[in-house]
């Protein structure tokens, strides 16, 4: 029998709901069993797993790691050091979505190789010790951004970076999916509860959307803006 144990800062136990809700259906799998403590100031979760499926479910532990660092800690380090003028505070969102997702796969690959041989996880720790290296790469974004940012200029950016995307996800019912059908909630570690679609869909990656039913008008336009004809409505290319 193995253990994993995994701390958070309190003020970042969301962080730790995510880890929790995403491996909820391997641990039911393969009996593992989870905890989770409040120390106060910090949150913890154990997770006790027989040997013969540690490296399956380490594995999934480690890549949601890997997504919080390059998704919620990457959103608060531009939310704090990016100070546009010009857009509004719905696009201001949208442009920070768009900067993670523009390098979400290598920072994602670089945590990976830093925490994988762990047992031991302290989230803040990794992040504030053992990646500099990372940091200092979002520092160098940061000292290009512009002083100001307009509309236009946020539409240009993000049609570039979707440019020689590939991959499809759906929108059915509100909830977005990757091209396997799997259910992405990777939104929830920006926090608030407005332009979760267009976000979401950002932050997978894709180069089309297949749309199912009725979504938030905002979300709608946005994903008309930048996707244009690489859009589909309930099987129908938007034009």
């Amino acid at each position: 029998m193995a253990q994993i144990t995994i701390t958070e800062k309190q003020e970042n136990q969301s962080n730790l709901f995510y880890v929790q809700s995403a491996i909820a259906d391997i641990i039911s799998q393969v009996g593992c069993k989870l905890e989770s403590v409040n120390m106060g100031s910090r949150f913890m979760l154990k997770l006790n797993v027989d040997d013969i499926y540690l490296d399956i479910v380490k594995c999934e532990i480690i890549d949601r790691l890997s997504e919080i660092v390059a998704i919620n800690y990457k959103y608060k380090y531009f939310k704090k050091e990016i100070g546009l003028k010009g857009l509004t505070e719905d696009e201001n969102e949208i442009l920070l979505a768009s900067l993670i997702s523009a390098d979400l796969e290598d920072d994602k690959r670089y945590v990976r190789e830093k925490i994988k041989n762990s047992d031991f996880l302290s989230l803040d720790g990794i992040y504030n010790f053992r990646l500099q290296p990372l940091k200092r790469k979002w520092a160098d974004i940061v000292s290009y951004m512009p002083v100001c940012f307009v509309n236009s200029q946020l539409k240009d950016f993000i049609v570039y970076l979707l440019e020689n995307k590939r991959e499809r996800v759906y929108v059915d019912g509100g909830k977005v999916y990757d091209w396997h059908y799997r259910r992405l909630n990777r939104c929830e570690l920006l926090g608030g509860n407005n332009l979760n679609i267009i976000r979401e869909v950002l932050l997978s990656n894709c180069g089309e959307v297949d749309i199912s039913g009725s979504i938030p008008e905002k979300d709608e336009y946005y994903l008309k803006e930048f996707y244009k004809d690489k859009i589909c409505f309930s099987g129908k290319h938007y034009s």
